[in-house]
């Protein structure tokens, strides 16, 4: 298939402007809130107690963020918190 120089720069152009949204835009509210007590260091019990549900539901939505992030580790989901500018500040 030809493409004109044109419409290759075009194209090029139009790719290289359209940003991505990070990972984590694609975490429920309570994932998102999962994320961010393990990542500032909450323990699980902690975060379910803040949150009112079971551990054992905190360590299904832990999953479900391992799963979301392609993240294998908590080293891993501290390391992508940092870089992605998402714990609080005190």
């Amino acid at each position: 298939m030809y493409v004109s120089p044109s419409l290759g720069e075009a194209l090029a152009a139009r790719l290289g402007s359209a940003e991505r949204e990070p990972a984590h835009g694609e975490l429920s509210d309570r994932e998102f809130q999962v994320l961010r007590g393990l990542a500032e260091g909450e323990p699980l019990k902690s975060i379910a107690h803040r949150l009112a549900v079971s551990p054992k539901t905190v360590t299904t939505y832990r999953t479900r963020v391992f799963q979301k992030l392609s993240l294998r580790t908590n080293a891993e989901l501290v390391r992508y918190a940092i870089e992605h500018g998402l714990l609080s500040h005190n």
